[in-house]
């Protein structure tokens, strides 16, 4: 049984969500959030950025999304 493929819209909802719940710094947050806006996201660049922010920090549900994530966008 596959996994559901994730949509580019999805992406960018999960993306904004992790953004928004873990980036503490205004000037990074506005970083990213312009990067989920371009039309083809750099989905592995926002990953790395976004990972010191998700240490130690995420939940279950959260750490789900970006497994998904990866495994969808690698």
């Amino acid at each position: 049984m596959g996994v559901a493929s994730m949509t580019a819209n999805e992406l960018r909802l999960h993306l904004e969500h992790l953004i928004d719940t873990y980036v503490p710094d205004q000037v990074a947050k506005a970083h990213l959030l312009a990067l989920v806006a371009r039309p083809n996201v750099p989905v592995k660049g926002i990953l790395v950025e976004l990972e010191p922010f998700l240490a130690g920090a995420i939940s279950q549900a959260d750490a789900k999304i970006v497994k998904d994530i990866a495994f969808h966008f690698n």
